[in-house]
C-alpha cells in the first residue's frame, strides 16, 4: 500500500501501469456528478460519494487483476489496511467483481481530501469509514489493468 498526495502521484506517473492516462481521465471528469463510471485505455474511473461506515463495519477487500487507486476528492475518510498473509478468507475470490472478502485486524488511517493510496492484490483495505462521527465523502476510484 502507498498513501501520498494526489499532487505527488502525478508529478511522476511513469511508475505505475495506465496511470498516466487515468489521471488525464480524472482531470476530465472529476466534477462529474457521481456516481459515474469512465473507461481509459488500460483501466476504469468510478466517482463515487456517500457518508462513512464505523471501522469495524464490513469486510475487507482485495483485487488482483486491477491495481486501485483511490482519491480522497472530497472530505474526510478512514481506511483500514492489512496484508491478506493476516487476514482469513471470508468469501472467494470471484473473478467476475475482481474481489475476495476477507476479515481480521488491521491499521486504520484517516485521509483528507487530495490524499490518495494505491492497493496492490495482497493489500486488503476497507475504504470509506470512519472512527467515531460519519462523515461525508467524494472519491474517485481508479481501477489500473495489471
Amino acid at each position: 500500500m502507498l498513501i501520498q498526495s494526489l499532487q505527488r502521484l502525478s508529478s511522476d506517473s511513469s511508475w505505475l501501469p495506465h496511470l498516466k492516462d487515468a489521471l488525464i481521465c480524472l482531470d476530465e471528469h472529476k466534477d462529474t456528478p457521481a456516481p459515474a463510471r469512465f473507461d481509459f485505455p488500460g483501466g476504469y474511473l468510478l466517482l463515487q460519494e456517500g457518508i462513512t461506515t464505523g471501522v469495524d463495519e464490513g469486510d475487507y477487500e482485495a483485487h488482483r487483476c486491477y491495481l486501485d487507486v483511490q482519491v480522497l476528492l472530497e472530505g474526510t475518510e478512514t481506511m483500514v489496511w492489512s496484508d491478506i498473509s493476516n487476514l482469513q478468507l471470508s468469501d472467494p475470490y470471484d473473478p467476475e467483481k475482481d474481489k475476495a472478502m476477507y476479515v481480521g485486524e488491521g491499521c486504520a488511517v484517516t485521509l483528507q481530501s487530495g490524499t490518495c493510496y494505491v492497493c496492490w492484490p495482497e493489500d486488503g483495505h476497507k475504504a470509506c469509514r470512519n472512527t467515531g462521527q460519519p462523515t461525508y465523502y467524494r472519491k474517485a476510484v481508479i481501477k489500473l489493468l495489471l
